[in-house]
């Protein structure tokens, strides 16, 4: 069984989001003064590799508590998609087995940018078109290598994936240690009432060694 961690390590001063806050570890005790090290962090609700709860962008919308675990727990098709859109024709040739999983991992080999400046902002995005058709085969978790699904229909792509109780992960990493299809562990941290977590995201593939190599 191989484990391939797919998330950003979360480090003090962390490249985040232009404009938004970074990641703060401060010493509370130390062995030097008590024998005993301890530290005071501060996190982002929206920090490195995260999950959206539905509230992040629906007033009233469950929190990131409430968000249904079993949908971030299972079978994941992997899609490719590099280029400046992931349209329709890179989903389709995968239905089936998107159908059959209901998660789906979007490798645009994007994360290759990250702690570049145009990590936030060239990204390719996903279209209104294929955020419909994920819809309608009844997909219940998206997971990205970009910083956010669309730049230029950020509300709109935000409100339909959210609003049909998808579950949207961003900034993923390794992709593309991944083959077509793996088993996807995604956790966010439980933060009462907020809009979005830090997540600890694994794919378990347990192919054969000699699989593995080919």
């Amino acid at each position: 069984m191989k484990i391939v961690d797919l998330t950003i390590p979360l480090r003090d001063g962390m490249d985040a989001f232009p404009g938004e806050p970074s990641a703060r570890f401060t010493p509370f005790s130390t062995h030097d003064d008590g024998g005993i090290e301890m530290w005071n962090v501060s996190i982002f609700s929206q920090l490195g590799t995260h999950v959206d709860a539905p509230r992040h962008f629906l007033e009233g919308g469950d929190s990131v508590e409430q968000i249904d675990l079993d949908k971030c727990v299972g079978p994941a098709v992997v899609v490719d998609a590099e280029g400046p859109a992931i349209d329709r024709h890179h989903l389709v040739p995968h239905e089936h087995a998107i159908r059959a999983s209901t998660r789906v991992l979007i490798r645009t080999g994007w994360s290759r940018n990250y702690g570049k400046p145009a990590f936030w902002t060239d990204f390719p995005e996903l279209t209104l078109r294929a955020t419909e058709l994920l819809i309608a085969w009844g997909v219940r978790f998206v997971g990205l290598d970009t910083p956010t699904p669309s730049a230029t229909a950020l509300h709109e792509t935000h409100h339909r994936l959210l609003g049909a109780g998808i579950v949207l992960v961003e900034c993923l990493t390794n992709l593309d240690q991944l083959p077509s299809s793996t088993y996807l562990v995604c956790l966010p941290l439980p933060l009462v009432g907020l809009d979005g977590a830090p997540v600890r995201a694994i794919a378990i593939d347990s192919r054969p060694e000699a699989e593995n190599k080919a």
